[in-house]
C-alpha cells in the first residue's frame, strides 16, 4: 500500500496548493512566460508519470487520460501564446519609425 501510495502522490494532477500559485504571479511578461512554461513543464512530466503508472497497472486509465489531456491542453495552449508573440513581435518589427 505504501508503494501505491507513493505513486498516487508523484502523479497528483493538482502538483501545489492554490496559494503557492498565486505567490508565484507576476506582472511582468516574462515571468509569467516563464510560469507558463514551468507549469508546461510540470504537466508533461506528470503526464509521463501517469504513463508509467498505467501501464503498470498502478494508475486507472481514466486518470491516467485526464493527465496526458491536461499536458495537451497546456502545450497547445503555451503554442499559441508564442506564436501570439512572434506575430506581435514581426507586426512590430514592419512598423516604420
Amino acid at each position: 500500500m505504501t508503494k501505491l501510495n507513493e505513486i498516487q502522490g508523484k502523479t497528483h494532477l493538482k502538483t501545489e496548493p492554490l496559494s503557492q500559485r498565486v505567490e508565484r504571479r507576476n506582472p511582468e511578461f516574462a515571468q509569467r512566460l516563464k510560469s507558463a512554461v514551468l507549469d508546461v513543464n510540470s504537466n508533461q512530466h506528470i503526464a509521463d508519470d501517469s504513463a508509467e503508472a498505467v501501464i503498470q497497472g498502478k494508475m486507472g486509465i481514466h486518470e491516467g487520460m485526464m493527465a496526458l489531456g491536461k499536458a495537451d491542453t497546456t502545450l497547445r495552449l503555451l503554442a499559441q501564446v508564442r506564436n501570439k508573440a512572434m506575430t506581435a513581435y514581426n507586426e512590430i518589427m514592419r512598423m516604420q519609425v
